[in-house]
């Protein structure tokens, strides 16, 4: 229940940012998908079911606050999450280079998906933003990445931290 509740406020949050804060301040100069990088982490983390039912309901969120065609994105962040999953159970991504590779790869599947759909939806479609899709995938990478990293040895960090060496050798709690 716990992670449910972790999983949902995550969700919540990167939805904000990407659609409040991030077009506040940095308009479209930076394309990160903050939402998708969520969807990709907890399928690395939970396996394909939590991926499917992440990207779902994250996706579905992201359309309703984006006014554009209501499912495109939930497919696209559904496909991703359940890929995730199935490729997290499947092989060690434990490392910074598999999960770079991972959400990097991720991305682009969701790209090309999202592309895709609203090719055959609409007339004319977004077109073929091919440049920015790779500088998303990158930055989705790198944030992909460190967050993971944060959240698996934070604590540890953080205990670390707290516990520093005195001049005379001795340890102490601040």
């Amino acid at each position: 229940m716990i992670r449910l509740l972790i999983v949902a406020a995550t969700v919540v949050a990167a939805l904000m940012l990407q659609t409040v804060v991030g077009y506040q301040l940095f308009g479209r100069l930076i394309a990160m998908d903050l939402v998708l990088v969520v969807v990709v982490a907890t399928a690395m983390f939970y396996g394909p079911t939590a991926g499917l039912l992440t990207g779902t309901l994250a996706g579905l969120g992201q359309d309703s606050l984006s006014g554009g065609v209501l499912g495109v994105a939930g497919l696209a962040k559904t496909l991703a999450g359940f890929v995730t999953g199935v490729i997290a159970t499947q092989f060690i991504v434990s490392s910074v280079i598999p999960r770079g590779v991972v959400f990097f790869a991720m991305t682009w599947l969701h790209g090309v998906c999202f592309l895709g759909l609203y090719a055959m939806i609409e007339r004319h479609g977004i077109g073929r933003p091919w440049r920015q899709l790779l500088i998303q995938s990158l930055l989705n990478a790198a944030v992909g990445v460190v967050s993971t990293r944060l959240i698996e040895h934070g604590p540890e960090w953080w205990r670390r931290r707290q516990y520093t060496r005195r001049a005379d050798g001795r340890r102490r709690a601040r």
